[in-house]
């Protein structure tokens, strides 16, 4: 590049007279030499450029590969809004009023019953275990015509019906969700035991959904 710079500084009126060179000469002459000198301070920007937007190019794929993969595992936010596994059977001692569940979100392991006195009569109660001792407890209750109750927490819809959300503070989180279908009350409750997926309200919704 001196060598450029030293030839730019010869290149005055005087160097061309009495030599033959015509201006078309001349011209040609001056943009070459212009033209080198302007390629000599561009040349190095390319090499480290392009790296910078390479870099730059994969690191935003790759967030956004680690995002949405997170997502889909259930990594983010610890929850497990994934593939719900079909129940496989319905307890017998069940009464035929009841609807049952057809979806949790883990293999079912254990299956146990047990029937209590409530406020409202009998209440009918099936609880699932998945292999990390993840837990899905059910309750059915059939209510006598007329009974009136009051759901006191967050309010929401399971299908067309009337229930209510709450989940506990501790860390377990433990997820409950209570709703009415005519003269029948099912209230669910989950809870992630050592498996550390909790489940949200719209998964404990979707669960209840499922019930047929």
């Amino acid at each position: 590049m001196d060598e450029l710079k030293s030839l730019h500084r010869l290149m005055k009126e005087e160097t061309f007279k009495g030599r033959g060179f015509t201006d078309k000469m001349r011209e040609n002459i001056l943009h070459e030499i212009h033209s080198k000198q302007a390629k000599s301070f561009s040349g190095p920007k390319k090499p480290i450029f392009a790296p910078i937007m390479s870099m730059l190019f994969f690191a935003a794929c790759l967030s956004i590969f680690v995002y949405f993969g997170g997502t889909q595992l259930g990594i983010f936010g610890n929850n497990a809004s994934a593939p719900l596994y079909e129940a496989s059977d319905r307890p017998e001692f069940l009464g035929k009023e009841f609807k049952f569940i057809t979806k949790v979100p883990f293999e079912v392991k254990n299956v146990s019953t047990k029937t209590s006195e409530g406020p409202y009569g009998n209440i009918q109660t099936v609880t699932l275990m998945g292999p990390e001792k993840q837990t899905v407890t059910m309750s059915f209750q059939l209510l006598e015509p007329g009974t009136d109750l009051t759901l006191s927490q967050e309010p929401v819809n399971v299908g067309s019906s009337k229930g209510s959300y709450t989940e506990s503070e501790d860390p377990l989180k433990v997820s409950m969700l209570t709703w009415i279908e005519g003269e029948v009350m099912y209230d669910m409750q989950y809870m992630p035991a050592r498996s550390g997926i909790t489940l949200t309200k719209d998964d404990m919704i979707q669960m209840a959904e499922s019930f047929r």
